[in-house]
């Protein structure tokens, strides 16, 4: 009797630990489902840049002067905005026009005011460098 008693206790325990032992993985795989991350690939946003390129250097007042350029990062039909540089401060000039879809832009400005001008376009909160154009009587 104390034999069977000893088999039937030595079952249920290891019946226990069977137990204890399946809800201790499922514990883990829950937890490892909580804690688990999921990482998204993503490829970075390509840094905004914007060129310019004037056709002249030197243009006789209220000549055409054409500004071209390409843009990265910036999308089809965003406005692209002619600036001059004013007494140290870049103002709006009266040109714009939009990036294509080959992000590309083309614009011409006319100025009778003599001397050097220097203009740049604005796109998407994004500038180019400078180009300098001397306008003659």
């Amino acid at each position: 009797m104390r034999a069977q008693f000893i088999r039937r206790s030595a079952a249920v325990v290891a019946g226990l630990a069977l137990a204890a032992g399946g809800l201790g993985i499922a514990g883990a795989l829950q937890a490892n489902a909580a804690t688990t991350h999921q990482t998204v690939a993503s490829t970075p946003a390509a840094a905004k840049s914007i060129t310019i390129k004037s056709d002249k250097t030197t243009a006789k007042a209220w000549t055409k002067v054409s500004f071209t350029g390409k843009t990265t990062g910036i999308a089809k039909n965003t406005v692209v905005q002619v600036q001059r540089l004013e007494n140290g401060k870049w103002v709006k000039f009266p040109a714009t026009t939009k990036v294509t879809s080959r992000a590309t832009y083309s614009v011409w400005v006319q100025s009778g005011r003599v001397g050097v001008n220097k203009f740049r376009v604005v796109a998407a909160n994004t500038a180019s460098a400078p180009v300098s154009v001397t306008i003659t009587k």
